[in-house]
């Protein structure tokens, strides 16, 4: 049997069940599950709209499917049932906004989403859709529009104008000149939106593949700087001291486009390795929701120079930004704790703009020696293909400017592509076997516990991986000419009683 097939039958299964425990109510389907139908997407959540008790309603509907409901929205009396398994991922529940359907859709977001049709009629429903004749639903469907059901659509709830545009990567539709007029007449109101309500849409955003051009009609209409103030101080910096034309912001635009064109091609940057690349950027269960680590690099390459204006600094008559990388984490990780970011959310995009020269600096050296090339994965560790990306992405933004060179450029890549295969050739390959272990070499060097244990736990294993050493005598002796520095650098005080290697 087709998933399609599997889908049909498991939405029917549902509503047939909902539909055994409505008596009593008026129950409608609405909004984007039914545009989905409709437009023949993959739908993920089913959308119901109750004119009564909507929470002792949606308290009897979680129990019947033993899920568990959470509040979404209290002040406007929206619940969500989330199934455990299946197509059908959430069941959301709202109360109808206004004493009819028929109010209820004339008060919604966008004519696309202004439908319903009633939970009974499931079997026929395209023949009883309901939506406002006057909304023009039918016609922006065809034509792939999104525009507001009224004048006062923003004004009712100002995270509409950020929905406009994950709406329109989402299901490729073009934003009309009328709502975009609307969001540029009203783009401050978006202050008056919970902060986490705005992460959701800005990452929903992110996560589209043409969100580069989403965010530039965002730009365009002043939307985007209202919503991180940061991109402001962005535009205000001097353009003088910027190769860009329209300086540091069309720098860090271009860098997020950049780095969307190699997420979107991975097989070709890099041939030999885009299967792993692709299986690392499709693990994103350790980040919150909406959060994947495709649309973290977006973020991070879009503010990976966030600090350059308040760091700019003349040095013999050339400007600097010395130290901008760790300011640039540092108010990126404030710029996200307001956004409400999980943690490892935060912990991602702080490390790759901490770390965002390094890979650069690296691979101006061409060829990459494997100690060199050691060092960097022990200190970037997974984050090792975004931080490879990042820096390309960043590379390719000068690819239209004068300064740029193509043949600095390939021999750039070349290096990334060599780190990368390297990078999985290690990870790939069977581990390693353990030569030593701590406990040795504080008996044999007569140590303490200590970072220093792991400090030189470090130097075997990647003495190891160079293939220099294969054994414990080797790894003692290495130990030992490395003993002294370590002592040095961790205050050890010398002594002489260090045990013979022998």
């Amino acid at each position: 049997m087709i998933k399609t097939e599997v889908a049909v039958i498991e939405i029917k299964n549902i509503i047939e069940k909902i539909n055994c425990l409505s008596e009593g109510f008026e129950v409608y389907v609405v909004g984007g599950f039914l545009r989905d139908l409709l437009l023949k997407r993959k739908y993920n959540d089913i959308d119901l709209a109750v004119n009564k008790n909507v929470l002792k309603y949606s308290k009897k509907i979680a129990e019947a499917f033993k899920s568990k409901l959470i509040t979404l929205d209290d002040a406007n009396e929206t619940y969500r049932v989330i199934l455990r398994d299946g197509i059908i991922a959430n069941i959301d529940i709202s109360l109808f906004n206004g004493d009819t359907i028929e109010q209820d859709l004339k008060r919604r977001d966008f004519t696309v989403n202004a439908i319903a049709f009633n939970l009974k009629d499931f079997k026929s429903f395209r023949r009883r859709i309901i939506f406002p004749a006057e909304n023009g639903t039918l016609r922006d469907l065809k034509s792939r529009t999104i525009n507001t059901v009224s004048v006062e659509s923003f004004e009712a709830d100002p995270l509409r104008m950020l929905r406009a545009f994950r709406f329109a990567g989402e299901l490729n539709f073009k934003i009309s000149q009328k709502t975009f007029k609307q969001i540029k007449h009203n783009a401050k109101l978006i202050h008056n939106i919970a902060s986490e309500r705005i992460k959701d849409e800005i990452f929903r955003v992110l996560s589209v593949k043409d969100a580069a051009s989403l965010i530039k009609e965002m730009d365009n209409c002043g939307l985007i700087s209202e919503v991180f103030y940061e991109i402001k101080a962005m535009k205000k910096a001097s353009k003088r001291y910027y190769y860009h034309q329209g300086g540091l912001f069309q720098h860090s635009f271009e860098t997020m486009e950049s780095a969307e064109n190699i997420l979107n091609d991975l097989k070709k940057y890099f041939p030999e390795n885009y299967i792993d690349l692709r299986k690392h950027f499709e693990n994103n269960g350790v980040f919150s929701q909406n959060v994947t680590r495709k649309a973290l690099l977006k973020f991070a390459a879009f503010f990976h120079d966030n600090a350059k204006p308040e760091t700019a600094k003349f040095v013999d008559g050339k400007m600097h930004f010395f130290g901008h990388e760790m300011l640039g984490a540092e108010k990126i990780e404030n710029i996200m704790l307001s956004l409400k970011f999980g943690r490892k959310d935060i912990e991602t995009a702080v490390f790759l703009i901490k770390h965002h020269m390094r890979a650069s600096t690296l691979t101006r050296n061409n060829p990459v020696t494997k100690k060199a090339a050691l060092k960097f994965f022990r200190d970037i560790g997974c984050n090792t293909p975004d931080a490879l990306i990042l820096s390309m992405s960043d590379w390719h933004s000068y690819k239209k400017l004068k300064v740029f060179s193509s043949k600095i450029l390939k021999s750039q890549e070349k290096s990334a592509r060599e780190l990368l295969k390297y990078y999985y050739e290690l990870k790939n390959a069977k581990p390693l076997s353990k030569i030593i272990d701590g406990n040795v070499i504080m008996e044999k060097f007569n140590l303490k516990p200590g970072p220093w244990i792991g400090e030189l736990l470090d130097l075997v294993f990647e003495s190891q991986q160079e293939g220099r050493i294969s054994n414990e005598p080797e790894a003692l002796k290495i130990i030992s000419l490395k003993l002294a520095s370590v002592k040095k650098k961790y205050k050890i005080q010398q002594t002489q009683d260090v045990r013979r290697l022998d």
